[in-house]
Formats: structure tokens, C-alpha cells, sequence
């Protein structure tokens, strides 16, 4: 069986994680994303809730249609 979804954000894939990144400013929040097809191989560091859009999903994704 094979199942294709279409995904324009790593944030709407099964595989992917995200870690809270701490700084010393408490009012501000960010996040470090991973995938964890991939051993949990990190997509992209310090991502803002502003920034989400512009992270592109990496070339090296394991669940992307060649």
C-alpha cells in the first residue's frame, strides 16, 4: 500500500519535531525543528512563529518524492 500526501511545511508531516529553543529574553520563543525519519536530523534552528513560511522543506527530506 502506498499513501501520498502533499505537504508545503515540514510542520504538517508526521516526521517532524520540534524542540522549544531557550533564551535569556523569557518573551521570546523559538524553536528548533527536526526530522525524524531522518535520525532526527535538524531542519532548521531558532525558527520564530514569523519565520514559519520562509523555512523551505530541505532537499535531503526522506519522504520526498524524487
Amino acid at each position: 500500500m502506498k499513501i501520498e500526501m502533499e505537504i508545503k511545511s515540514c510542520q504538517s508531516c508526521p516526521f517532524f519535531e520540534q524542540e522549544r529553543y531557550y533564551t535569556e529574553d523569557s518573551w521570546e520563543i523559538a524553536f528548533n525543528w527536526f526530522c525524524t525519519k531522518n535520525e532526527k536530523k535538524k531542519i532548521a534552528g531558532y525558527v520564530e512563529w514569523h519565520e514559519e513560511s520562509k523555512v523551505k522543506i530541505p532537499e535531503w527530506c526522506p519522504a520526498k518524492s524524487k
